[in-house]
């Protein structure tokens, strides 16, 4: 676990986890809010096992996140 100080960080991260779960279906096939927050509301809190999850899709998909947070693939990966 990691605290971002800077909220230029947090904001990227919370948009990166955002779009992924947009563009990665869940595994489970319940919704992955739903799924998280199951026993208490997650707020504030970055998923990074998700955000992990954006170097196993293919290029088109990364393309497609990264266009959502206006950077470049590498910038992101």
């Amino acid at each position: 676990m990691s605290n971002y100080v800077l909220s230029h960080e947090y904001d990227f991260f919370q948009n990166l986890e955002m779009h992924v779960r947009a563009n990665f279906p869940p595994l489970c096939g319940r919704d992955h809010l739903a799924f998280r927050s199951y026993y208490h509301p997650c707020k504030n809190v970055i998923d990074g096992d998700l955000c992990e999850q954006f170097g196993l899709m293919d290029a088109s998909a990364q393309r497609e996140v990264t266009e959502g947070l206006d950077r470049t693939t590498s910038e992101v990966g």
